[in-house]
């Protein structure tokens, strides 16, 4: 039988036609299976990816929660100035200015509330209910170059710890209850219908808000800050006769 000379393959090619790669016919891609959809060849810029509701969500609480810290510091600065001396002597509009002072008044036990309101000349802060009123006291503090009128309601909690309502005016007097609070800001609050902002310090808790004329802050022992939330409710504003 004859036996076919084998040819030899043209100079530089190779002697066996490359196997297929591996990845090619086996593995995750198939001779059968359909390429993949390929993005059309153009000079324009892909269109920018629209950001996640979940992160326009979280962009929306971020601004909210930094205006309200804005505006609750603005709102200290503009009532809680840090007293100093020059604070004193402060010209004030003539309309705010309490130019002759009054003897201070001291009521023991169950005041009339509204004959307070009416020697203060603007709405008293007072609670309905709740604990019961110790004492009362209507007293004029020199300030501004006048003076300041302040009426204090001391109320007793069963356990002998006081809570203090505070009504000031003219506004900016808000300064005398002290310095050595700091500013929180968890939460805001209302009180007897007014805006108002919290500060901690000396084992009490502040929560102060104002009118147009006056200025008003709750002083409520830290021991009894569970109950703050109904005290608060409790509040509610006194008007003078006439008004």
């Amino acid at each position: 039988m004859e036996h076919r000379k084998r040819s030899s393959p043209p100079r530089g090619m190779p002697a066996e036609a490359p196997r297929p790669r591996k990845g090619t016919l086996h593995g995750r891609q198939k001779p059968d299976d359909p390429l993949p959809e390929q993005q059309p060849v153009t000079d324009d810029e892909p269109a920018p990816k629209k950001p996640s509701r979940l992160r326009l969500i979280l962009l929306r609480v971020a601004v909210g929660v930094l205006l309200v810290i804005a505006l609750v510091f603005a709102y200290l600065f503009l009532l809680l100035g840090e007293p100093d001396e020059e604070a004193k002597y402060v010209d004030l509009p003539d309309e705010e200015l309490i130019t002759m002072p009054m003897g201070a008044l001291e009521i023991p036990g169950e005041a009339n509330l509204q004959n307070l309101a009416n020697t203060f000349g603007q709405p008293v802060m007072a609670l309905y209910g709740g604990p019961a009123l110790e004492r009362a006291r209507v007293y004029d503090t020199a300030f501004g170059g006048g003076y300041a009128r302040r009426v204090t309601l001391t109320y007793a909690f069963d356990d002998g710890t006081q809570l203090t309502v505070e009504s000031i005016r003219p506004t900016s007097a808000i300064t005398l209850l002290g310095s050595g609070y700091s500013l929180s800001v968890r939460s805001l609050y209302a009180l007897g219908g007014l805006d108002a902002a919290r500060m901690d310090g000396g084992g009490q808790i502040c929560i102060f808000g104002q009118s147009d004329t006056a200025a008003y802050a709750v002083l409520c022992p830290e021991g009894h800050e569970s109950d703050l939330n109904s005290l608060l409710r409790q509040t509610t504003l006194i008007a003078p006769e006439g008004e």
